[in-house]
């Protein structure tokens, strides 16, 4: 029943909200994409002077944005890509201020344009740019020479390489709004919204500018208000930033929620001699999420919350993060219960924020400083400074973003497990860079997730605990007893088990919990200190970290690296949906449906309000014969039961219910039948597990054995037409040429399996 509302809610949500072409632009600037084909070469091996005399024409093409890896001749290439391509500057941007705008590049790079070097660039999930006034050619074609080096790693995640998110060129007048960052924060004790707005102000003149800026706020009623205007000075060829505070009565607005996400709209002018000359628009939500005693709040409500984390992967669009995927992935995550989780190590692609704001699904960001020895774990780091800078400046305004984390896991990369706390210096980064966050932002949670808090040397002095609002910890395994430990030693404030998992789920359709894990689960629920989990993780990712199967998918997910649902997927629905339980049932004179809420003391506990309930009537011959939706009250933790029930019709011999959010998402579902799931005879030859076209080509996931070593796949445009043939030793993933217009079909062995059965690409 889910499908056809999500659809609906896709279609109204997120082409309104989670546009990345329009998001974040300026009104008066311009912007011309560098996205499409670009000229690329891997080599480890080229000089600098070779490859900016280099004839490009006889390179690769790679698209931008876009991994190699996700091609089969770069599919293990780790080093240094180049990408090449040429622009003409518009004639009407020839007196405007003129920037080369990268949103991300993994993980280190540089950049030349015509042959001379503008910089380099470290980290491979937040933006930079150059300002290239002074350099651009008017005249003529301009050359852009990019290079990515995915030579870096941290964690079990791929490190996939290449420009992975938009190239621009934005045109700018001398003076511009560079950002503008807005702070909303209820005060309910006093019943009004804190507002702040800091303005970063550039002149590129060489004169001083009087200024004025004059902002605009649009609520989600579509009615608007003024705060009052700012004026500024600002010295020639200088950049400053102003702040502008402002209340209005709590009463009059509308908070943001993960249940009702409303947004409102800042529309700020910037004002020279009576003309406007930049504009810029940003979405922000009003709300607060604090940490008061042991306990986590949301607007001024005990919460206690469950999510996923979801690693920014798949074996078809590496990382890069197409919207069609992140909104199928969020989508899912909040129907599985899904509400809140430190969602990644790295920060989040800009359209997966703007889904999430939109949606309501709450997030704390990272950056990628991980495990035992994490080379960038040292005090006073300005590498790691500038992430958070860089992170911090791009989402400020996300209202789904309300945390920031300094790290996962680290710890001393020497010694025994068991004896294993931070070094000092581990200890002083994280004390260094909370301070640092503190400067930048003063309105979200502050956290590091640790995996030795629960040690026996743990105490504080070499466990971060003091400046966190939140502690995080992760485990896999004996949790109950892990959290109760590192509560002991670290009291008085609220623990979130940021992972959660025991052992791997399993890469078959029929992988499932291991009863430990759901043991843990609901024996968490009893600690009051504990305010939720997320479970590692809510897909399959690429990986070629140790214990990786041979197909290197890493299968930790609830779903696949292709999304398909496992076992896993039913069960931690049941385990993180809102309500404690939900039945159906056909009696001989009448139909029931029984609801019944979570406990104070419960994981997940929240007050729903909102929330409907659908049911559906079929007949003997399993044909719909109705169907009635139910307007729930407000539902709050430790209510009674709810019953429901209706006169039978003759003709009834089933009922489905679902339980449906304020986001018309199915979040529980329920039947009078008990569904058998049909067998599925085991094969030892390889298996397609996904088909999906791109383009001019074809995407193929398929299984891979201890044994596989090399695959063979026969392919054409029909089952008895399959004249094609290629030979790999790829493993878990292929990408073959082929017309878009044509159907495809297709078979594969290994070099010890018999053919597969022959699969049909369905669109």
């Amino acid at each position: 029943m889910r499908d056809f509302a999500c659809l609906a809610l896709f279609t109204i949500a997120f082409l309104s909200s989670c546009s990345p072409k329009k998001a974040d632009t300026v009104l008066k600037n311009e912007t011309l994409s560098l996205n499409g084909e670009w000229h690329f070469l891997a080599s480890n091996e080229e000089s600098e002077e070779q490859l900016l005399t280099a004839d490009y024409t006889e390179w690769d093409t790679l698209s931008v944005p876009g991994n190699w890896d996700v091609e089969n001749k770069y599919a293990h290439f780790k080093g240094k890509g180049y990408y090449q391509r040429s622009f003409t500057l518009p004639e009407n941007w020839q007196k405007k201020q003129v920037r080369l705008k990268f949103d991300a590049v993994y993980e280190t790079s540089k950049v030349w344009l015509n042959g001379k070097l503008l910089g380099e660039h470290e980290g491979g999930y937040t933006p930079f740019e150059f300002n290239i006034t002074d350099e651009v050619r008017t005249d003529k074609p301009n050359s852009i020479l990019v290079m990515a080096d995915n030579t870096f790693r941290r964690g079990a995640w791929w490190a996939w390489g290449g420009i992975s998110r938009d190239v621009s060129l934005l045109a700018h007048n001398d003076v511009r709004l560079v950002r503008q960052h807005i702070s909303a924060v209820p005060d309910f004790d006093n019943g009004v919204v804190d507002f702040a707005i800091s303005y970063k102000i550039e002149n590129n003149s060489d004169t001083p500018q009087n200024l004025k800026i004059n902002p605009d706020i649009l609520g989600p009623d579509h009615k608007s208000w003024q705060p009052q205007t700012l004026e500024v000075t600002v010295a020639a060829n200088e950049t400053i930033e102003k702040v502008l505070t402002f209340k209005k009565e709590l009463k009059e607005v509308e908070l943001w929620h993960f249940d009702r996400p409303h947004l409102y709209v800042l529309n700020s002018s910037l004002v020279s001699n009576d003309q406007e000359v930049d504009a810029v628009s940003d979405k922000f939500g009003i709300r607060k999420m604090e940490a008061i005693g042991e306990q986590l709040f949301l607007n001024n409500e005990a919460v206690r919350l469950n999510g996923f984390n979801r690693v920014h992967d798949h074996r078809l669009y590496g990382n890069t993060e197409p919207d069609e995927l992140i909104k199928n992935d969020i989508l899912d995550i909040k129907a599985l219960g899904g509400n809140f989780s430190r969602i990644m190590h790295a920060p989040a692609s800009k359209n997966l924020l703007q889904f999430c704001d939109s949606i309501g699904y709450m997030v704390i960001e990272e950056i990628p400083v991980w495990g035992r020895g994490a080379p960038n774990a040292t005090p006073d780091n300005p590498r790691t400074k500038k992430w958070l800078d860089e992170m911090i400046a791009r989402d400020f305004n996300h209202a789904s973003v309300v945390g920031w984390s300094m790290g996962n896991e680290i710890g001393n990369p020497d010694g025994e497990w068991q004896d294993m706390t931070m070094t000092p210096g581990q200890y002083e980064y994280v004390n260094d860079m909370l301070d640092h966050v503190a400067s930048l932002d003063s309105t979200r949670l502050k956290t590091v997730v640790s995996f030795t808090s629960h040690l026996p040397l743990a105490q504080p002095g070499n466990e971060p605990y003091e400046k966190l609002d939140l502690l995080c910890m992760n485990s896999y395994g004996e949790t109950y007893e892990k959290v109760g430990r590192a509560h002991a030693k670290f009291p008085g404030k609220p623990i979130f088990i940021s992972e959660i998992g025991d052992k791997q789920i399993g890469l078959t359709p029929d992988a499932g919990f291991s009863d430990t894990l759901i043991e843990q689960l609901d024996k968490i629920r009893t600690l009051p200190y504990v305010v939720g989990s997320a479970l590692w993780t809510y897909n399959d990712y690429r990986s070629d970290y140790k214990a990786t199967p041979p197909s290197e998918n890493r299968a930790w997910g609830v779903v696949d690296v292709w999304r398909n649902k496992k076992k896993a997927y039913k069960q931690i629905q049941d385990i993180y949906a809102p309500v404690q339980g939900l039945k159906a049932s056909v009696g001989k004179q009448s139909l029931a449906i029984t609801l019944l809420p979570r406990n104070e003391q419960d994981i997940p506990a929240y007050i729903m309000e909102g929330y409907t309930l659908v049911y559906e009537l079929f007949n003997a011959e399993d044909q719909s014969i109705g169907k009635e939706r139910i307007e729930l009250p407000i539902i709050k933790p430790g209510d009674d039961a709810l019953e429901f029930n209706f006169k039978k019709e003759n003709n009834v011999a089933r009922i489905d219910v679902g339980l449906w959010s304020p986001m018309q998402i199915e979040v529980k579902t329920a039947s009078s039948k008990v569904w058998k799931k049909p067998t599925v005879e085991a094969s030892d030859s390889p298996v397609i597990e996904f088909l999906g076209r791109k383009s001019e080509s074809i995407s193929i996931g398929y299984t891979v054995s201890e044994k596989d070593s090399i695959f063979t796949f026969k392919y054409g445009n029909a089952p008895e037409h399959l004249t094609e043939e290629i030979t790999t030793d790829l493993k878990g993933a292929i990408k073959i040429k082929w017309p878009s217009s044509e159907p495809f079909f297709v078979k594969l062995k290994s070099d010890v399996t018999d053919w597969s059965t022959t699969e049909q690409l369905i669109e």
